[in-house]
């Protein structure tokens, strides 16, 4: 961020789980959606909420366990290229993220402040397509006036667009 002089890789690392996704044939389509410090991506496929670790689910655990996100990829190398800090990361430098995921018959619902998970739900869902929702504001105490730019955005995003032919990636910009 602090190379670029711009928030403009976070929600492209957040996308990672959908580009590994992609790799296997589940997800051809995601959107950034952008405000002055607060991104939103959303990706159809979902999070897994099986209980991996101490009672956790997979989704919680890449969101709270430091490169756990890393563990949890069937396609290393999309780690290697797309995921250089981390979920954990970027929820620690977040004033606050939600998650919402389907996955499996399953929806989980959960609140993270600076990497601690607040509140979680999961439940059972019929009918409801697979899709997995994270929103983030990022914490202004630790990124001063690092904003995110309309520009920058179009420009990775033209980058992923062309790199994955079959992948749609939609900046929204609210800024």
């Amino acid at each position: 961020c602090f190379d670029e002089n711009s928030l403009n890789s976070l929600p492209f690392e957040v996308l990672c789980p959908a580009f590994d996704a992609y790799f296997d044939g589940k997800c051809f389509a995601a959107t950034i959606e952008v405000w002055e410090n607060e991104f939103m991506v959303t990706f159809e496929t979902g999070l897994s909420l099986e209980e991996r670790y101490s009672e956790l689910s997979s989704a919680e655990l890449i969101m709270t366990g430091l490169f756990a996100c890393r563990n949890e990829k069937k396609h290393l190398s999309v780690g290697d290229e797309f995921c250089e800090l981390g979920m954990f990361v970027i929820n620690c430098v977040s004033e606050y993220c939600t998650l919402t995921t389907v996955s499996s018959g399953k929806k989980g619902l959960f609140t993270f402040s600076k990497g601690e998970t607040i509140s979680r739900e999961i439940t059972t869902t019929e009918n409801e397509p697979e899709l997995t929702i994270i929103r983030m504001k990022i914490d202004q105490q630790l990124f001063g006036k690092l904003k995110f730019t309309s520009e920058g955005l179009i420009e990775k995003a033209s980058v992923i667009n062309e790199r994955l032919p079959d992948f749609k990636l939609t900046v929204i910009d609210r800024l």
